[in-house]
């Protein structure tokens, strides 16, 4: 059985990863490419792998312990998801400064401010 504190580092590591994924997309924008059959997918312009990997490995790991961390009678845990969102909108603002770096700012902010809450109205009355 995991702990409460590796849960709570875990799930601070994998929001710190995505939300600074996020960061980088926002910086780089997507490039969509069409293979001439119909089909379009978007990607990161060249030199946005770092930010496709942390995106894809900090999503991974926030699916699998978001709902171990939200779903307790304990509040402190879920104070790594506002942790990794914050980190995340530092990370963005420090990019740039434009409107869609404070969109992202501002998105960021706001699921960081709901985690607590989630865990406080749903999670305690639901727990694992």
């Amino acid at each position: 059985m995991i702990s409460q504190g590796w849960r709570a580092a875990i799930a601070a590591v994998g929001a710190v990863a995505f939300c600074w994924g996020v960061a980088g997309a926002v910086h780089l924008g997507f490039d969509c490419h069409g293979n001439g059959r119909g089909a379009t997918y978007c990607s990161l312009p060249e030199g946005g792998g770092p930010y496709e990997l942390a995106m894809l490995v900090g999503f991974i790991v926030s699916v699998y312990s978001v709902p171990g961390i939200l779903r307790r009678t304990a509040w402190w845990p879920s104070l790594s998801l506002s942790l990794g969102a914050g980190a995340g909108a530092v990370a963005v603002l420090a990019l740039g400064q434009e409107t869609r770096y404070w969109i992202a700012a501002a998105l960021m902010g706001a699921v960081g401010s709901a985690a607590p809450l989630v865990n406080r109205l749903w999670g305690r009355h639901h727990p694992v």
